[in-house]
């Protein structure tokens, strides 16, 4: 089964070697390299990068239940069920389409709320849940002790992946600049977004130019690579419909803002969600890497990220409904209940599948 978390261990074999250089993402690969003793096998390094997987996913499953600790409080009468509602977010999938009858395809073509292949996205997975949420907490209420805090998260995001970092830097600050004005306080807020220009262009050096790189050395035969845009033509290539399949990746967020529009339409973190998910849907249908990497559609991880985010601010809003109403469902929950379940049980059909059919796609 060629996991791209497979193929990530093959080239740290090929780093330990020196056969290329480390990938700037080194995260993931720095973790899984000290778990394997520093070792060059590759069974030894699957093994580490199982034991990390599981710490990343540890890691992802405590920020979450942070968010709703922070958002209802932790002393709530009910605070044991957050622990619940973060494991089942973390196996919570897009419903499946037509593409997996005709193409066998259950994921790829769909922004899904969870990608569990990919080490390097993993690893970014729990700073782009922090990041989100105490940004937020900014729009709310500006900290000027906090922009360190925001570097800290954007620099873990560029040495993990930087996809959610691409969304951040594209609605955090319109939406700091419309609520609280242009000032010097505000700007201050703004200046790791500065000092994440830089690094991104450090980044992209690395990945795409330097002659020891494993994306030119082997991925791109010895030739240099870029981005270009295009609008959905990489994207169409796993979808018979994007719109449909962008439907069946967050129809319990849908449904949740159709059902509580009246009130949610006048929440912050309710636009912040979808402003974030639209971010990275934008940035899924127009840029492409150029190059022989052009067909792995590699400007489409941050939509995961933020499917998972949107996932998350509709089960808080949701279950806020139930608090109100005494932990009680009513139809209304009640439906939204059972999409959610048929998210989760997605995932588990799409888990059997993968490992049935030995693909991820």
């Amino acid at each position: 089964m060629l996991l791209d978390i497979t193929a990530q261990v093959q080239t740290l074999v090929k780093v330990c070697r020196e056969e290329v250089a480390m990938p700037p993402t080194g995260l993931f690969y720095g973790l899984t390299w000290i778990m394997g003793f520093g070792q060059a096998n590759f069974t030894m390094l699957m093994g580490a990068a199982v034991v990390v997987l599981s710490g990343l996913a540890l890691a992802k499953f405590w920020v979450t239940r942070h968010v709703f600790e922070s958002y209802f409080g932790e002393l709530d009468g009910r605070a044991g069920y957050f622990g619940w509602l973060s494991v089942a977010l973390a196996f919570v999938c897009s419903l499946p389409t037509f593409d997996w009858w005709e193409r066998g395809w259950y994921i790829i073509g769909q922004p899904s709320p969870n990608y569990w292949m990919n080490g390097t996205i993993l690893a970014s997975w729990p700073f782009a849940v922090i990041l989100f949420w105490q940004s937020y907490r900014q729009l709310q209420r500006p900290e000027a002790g906090w922009w360190p805090w925001c570097l800290l998260w954007l620099a873990m995001l560029i040495v993990s992946k930087p996809s959610y970092a691409f969304v951040f830097a594209l609605v955090y600050p319109p939406f700091l600049i419309g609520r609280h004005g242009f000032t010097r306080r505000i700007l201050v807020q703004l200046l790791p977004l500065v000092l994440l220009a830089g690094l991104l262009a450090l980044e992209y050096y690395l990945v795409f130019l330097r002659a020891d790189s494993i994306y030119v050395k082997e991925f791109n035969s010895g030739q240099s690579s870029g981005v270009g845009w295009q609008l959905g033509k990489v994207w169409s290539l796993y979808s018979g419909n994007i719109a449909l399949s962008i439907l069946a990746g967050v129809t319990f967020p849908i449904a949740t803002g159709f059902v509580y529009w009246s009130s949610l339409r006048q929440k912050l973190l309710f636009w912040y969600a979808w402003a974030g998910f639209a971010a990275a849907l934008i940035i899924s249908l127009l840029f492409v890497q150029t190059g022989e990497e052009y067909y792995t559609w590699a400007f489409r991880f941050q939509h995961y990220i933020a499917a998972y985010l949107l996932f998350m601010v509709s089960a808080l809003f949701v279950w806020a409904e139930i608090r109100i109403a005494k932990y009680r469902l009513n139809k209304k929950t009640q439906a939204l209940a059972l999409l959610f379940a048929l998210h989760l049980l997605s995932g588990i059909v799409y888990l059997g599948k993968m490992w049935c059919t030995k693909s991820h796609l």
